[in-house]
């Protein structure tokens, strides 16, 4: 985990430096809200099984079309009544990424992106069983994410961008989100 770790900080600082190298005229800040879906290994009740929810958040990237620095916080919960027990399992899940990003143009209006870097998780499961309540919480983890989207462009700075991001979870298993997002970009556009 500490190997991880380190690698993440140095491929985060070279992204960063490369992204900075490349000047300020032709950088670009783009900011992206971004609501999905996500199908993730849900833990309880027992047995583990994958659980399809809901996910929102932003994500933020700086740097030229070829290559950006990119951070993003979202955030997923999904909550399972089971009646015959009398008990309601709410899960939550929060996760920080940060990576790198690269599009590349297929035409005026259309590119397509591939992105990659860590992910920083936590969250906790609720389970509430004839009125009392019990809470799991989960540590901090960090794993590898990697991803590929479709941006479509209908404005000069505004995009819709479709992706899916595989993230690899604490069982070696891996989380698919499928999320759309809109792009707003702030600065020159080359």
């Amino acid at each position: 985990m500490k190997t991880l770790t380190k690698i993440f900080a140095i491929l985060s600082l070279c992204s960063l430096s490369t992204v900075f190298a490349q000047g300020e005229s032709k950088a670009k800040f783009t900011v992206e809200p971004i609501y999905g879906v996500e199908t993730s290994l849900v833990r309880y009740p027992e047995p583990p099984r994958y659980k399809t929810r809901a996910v929102y958040g932003a994500r933020a990237l700086y740097g030229v079309t070829l290559l950006s620095a990119e951070a993003e916080y979202n955030t997923s919960t999904s909550r399972d009544d089971y009646p015959a027990t009398d008990q309601v399992v709410t899960d939550k899940v929060e996760r920080a990424n940060l990576g790198i990003r690269s599009t590349f143009p297929i035409g005026k209006y259309i590119g397509f992106y591939l992105r990659a870097g860590g992910s920083a998780s936590q969250g906790k499961t609720t389970i509430k069983t004839a009125g009392v309540e019990e809470t799991n919480k989960r540590p901090l983890t960090i794993n590898p994410y990697a991803g590929a989207g479709l941006q479509v462009a209908f404005a000069s700075n505004l995009a819709i961008n479709a992706g899916v991001t595989m993230i690899r979870n604490s069982e070696s298993e891996y989380d698919a989100q499928y999320t759309l997002g809109l792009s707003a970009r702030f600065g020159t556009l080359r």
